[in-house]
């Protein structure tokens, strides 16, 4: 479904059933009426349209003048927000009701197409100039104009009554559309969740294994280590122990930035021994916001996938740079940029574009992240990515600021 600002009239009302409804109406009140979108393109016949206006509309230029009066009075009647009474290019009283939808102006009902007793002759009309101007023959248009009413103010009043009417009905319709629709979304992305989450529950169970096992395991290597005197093994195997006690021992949904940058910097500092000199990390993240919390497993995926899809064939000067700052007074910016071998266009489009990506294998982690962090704070949170093939890849992951 569309954004609200990017509505158009067949998003919201079927438009034979439009017709349907106008033409039966038409058959019960005498009033000229025509449904136009914002541009005052009509989205359906006219009805009870006077003959003096069929014929201004056989013209191409009467045509494209009165598509633009109707444009300018529905914008003008959206603007004060009621049905309004004026003066058409012709010289005829018109009405336009604006159609708006949770405050967006989406079209006009309009009509009138008469005279006002007291105020307007039919002499009124300056019929030389309307066929000098829209190249009609002055006895055709003499012809026409017999059939103007010249009416009382009541009866302008009951134009405007049943043309208010008519908008909002159209308006109520939409809604109802858009309710619906909105419903459905909610429903399949509901289901889609679900399938999710069986997924993931069946990963984890065919991830299992036994930590107090795993941690004395490694324990014991890292003891061995030190007896055999290499400190360095010691450090990765005690970095490793405490990388995994804390992505299966952490519960908290909300952890501290300063936890989660610590086990970034064990992740990075294994990754580094293994890849020995071809692969450094950086990481600047302003200390006043260490204390802000952040959704656990954000950042992790994000490093991963710099490293394996970015910097794993890189041969040396391989860079991961982590920065964090505030952006405003509401909002955190974390940049995750390495100098890899980038993402080419078309993968690019798969990641921003793609709804699901698990069956390609490429980009779950950056798509898995950005869902979570629109589920949490809403649409204007999550990634942004940008990426040149050679260049590299930036990943701006944007959250509000949390305690």
């Amino acid at each position: 479904m569309n954004s609200l600002k990017d509505l158009k009239f067949s998003d919201i009302i079927d438009i034979n059933t439009l017709k349907d409804i106008q033409d039966k109406l038409a058959k019960i009140v005498v009033f000229s009426a025509i449904t136009v979108d914002i541009h005052g393109i009509p989205v359906c016949n006219e009805n009870n349209f006077t003959p003096f206006c069929k014929l201004i509309r056989s013209s191409p230029k009467g045509c494209k003048n009165c598509i633009s009066c109707d444009s300018q009075a529905g914008f003008m009647a959206m603007r004060d927000k009621k049905t309004r009474v004026y003066n058409c290019h012709t010289g005829l009283i018109d009405c336009a009701a604006p159609i708006i939808l949770n405050d967006v102006y989406v079209g006009s009902v309009l009509g009138g197409q008469v005279l006002l007793k007291g105020q307007q002759t039919k002499d009124s009309i300056d019929l030389k100039r309307i066929s000098e101007e829209y190249e009609i023959p002055l006895e055709k248009l003499e012809e026409a104009a017999k059939h103007i009413e010249i009416v009382e103010s009541d009866y302008l009043q009951n134009c405007v009554e049943f043309y208010t009417f008519l908008a909002n009905y159209i308006a109520e319709m939409g809604l109802h559309t858009l309710t619906q629709e909105k419903l459905l979304k909610e429903s399949e992305e509901k289901v889609k969740l679900e399938q999710h989450a069986q997924k993931m529950q069946l990963k984890t169970i065919q991830a299992q294994i036994n930590p107090h096992f795993l941690f004395n395991t490694l324990n014991t290597i890292a003891r061995m280590a030190l007896v055999e005197d290499a400190p360095q093994t010691e450090e990765l195997i005690y970095n490793l122990s405490d990388l995994l006690r804390y992505n299966l021992k952490n519960s908290e949904e909300f952890p501290k930035l300063a936890d989660e940058i610590a086990n970034i910097k064990r992740y990075l500092s294994i990754q580094t021994l293994r890849y020995s000199d071809r692969i450094s990390y950086e990481i600047n993240i302003e200390k006043f916001l260490d204390e802000y919390r952040i959704p656990t497993m954000i950042l992790q995926p994000l490093v991963e996938n710099s490293l394996v899809h970015g910097l794993e064939t890189k041969k040396e000067g391989g860079k991961i740079t982590i920065k964090g700052s505030t952006i405003s007074k509401k909002d955190i910016l974390i940049e995750i940029n390495d100098n890899g071998k980038g993402i080419n266009s078309s993968i690019l489009n798969l990641l921003n574009n793609v709804d699901d990506l698990s069956d390609i294998g490429l980009g779950i982690g950056l798509q898995n992240t950005d869902s979570r962090l629109k589920h949490y704070f809403g649409k204007n949170y999550g990634l942004k990515i940008e990426s040149k093939s050679n260049v590299g890849t930036k990943v701006y992951i944007r959250i509000p600021k949390l305690k």
